[in-house]
């Protein structure tokens, strides 16, 4: 049990000092690890733990949508994207659409190599601070 709580601590810890860069890329990468065990699980007919997998990548989806700041133009589109990847999701669930699921990971993956991409370079140009 001590274990737990430390692990847990640690895991804290670490998420607390990631940039805000660092917490979408992180975000993108358990929405896209979600979506690739609902595939796996879709293909073994565990219909249930695909349906908690992919409520899960909702919820992530939901949390970047939400984290938008919508005085950008470039947040009107990802807005706009972000209710399209939510709602295919949804309908990939109820009609356990494998090839689906793997157009929107690949979608999710594309996002989140852009993110990280965007958030090496505005990293490489701000100075750190101690």
């Amino acid at each position: 049990m001590q274990y737990a709580n430390a692990y847990d601590e640690t895991k804290r810890l670490a998420l607390e000092i990631l940039s805000k860069g660092d917490v979408v890329v992180k975000l993108y990468e358990e929405a896209s690890k979600q979506l690739k065990m609902a595939v796996i699980l879709t293909e073994r007919q565990e219909f249930v733990k695909t349906f908690n997998c992919i409520a899960k990548c909702q919820k992530i989806i939901s949390s970047l949508n939400l984290s938008l700041d919508m005085q950008y133009p470039i947040s009107i589109e990802l807005n706009e994207l972000y209710g399209f990847i939510y709602e295919k999701l949804g309908e990939a669930n109820v009609n356990r659409d494998v090839k689906l699921m793997n157009d929107l990971l690949s979608l999710i993956n594309d996002l989140k190599d852009s993110f990280k991409e965007a958030n090496k370079i505005n990293s490489a140009s701000t100075p750190r601070r101690l």
